[in-house]
């Protein structure tokens, strides 16, 4: 499936991938990435380029329909590993706020409200 500019732009957004992210799993420059999503990139590009684009934003969980995008279903093993990087993520975060003093509402407000 040939992808498009647009498609490239939201798959990046839906995954919140930046240029220099996705340039590096697809193995081309940035200068690529950006042309690649510029409103001429079908010219400016070679279709293996696009190619590569594409299957580096399939692997991290884009999912191309037709003129459109979409985050991949997770299967359950995939599902499970998110599930447990979550947690570990929640519980270093609550480790970090134990010897921290509690939010109050002065922390919340200040003279022009929230």
């Amino acid at each position: 499936m040939l992808i498009t500019p647009d498609q490239i732009r939201a798959a990046r957004a839906l995954l919140r991938m930046d240029q220099e992210e996705l340039a590096r799993r697809a193995n081309v420059s940035i200068v690529t990435i950006r042309r690649s999503e510029a409103s001429g990139g079908m010219g400016l590009v070679g279709l293996g380029t696009f190619d590569e684009i594409r299957r580096a934003l399939e692997a991290a969980g884009a999912e191309f329909i037709e003129r459109g995008v979409r985050r991949r279903k997770l299967d359950e093993e995939e599902a499970a590993a998110l599930r447990h990087d979550l947690h570990a993520i929640a519980m270093r975060s609550a480790e970090r706020q134990a010897g921290l003093p509690a939010f109050t509402e002065g922390d919340l407000y200040d003279e022009y409200g929230l």
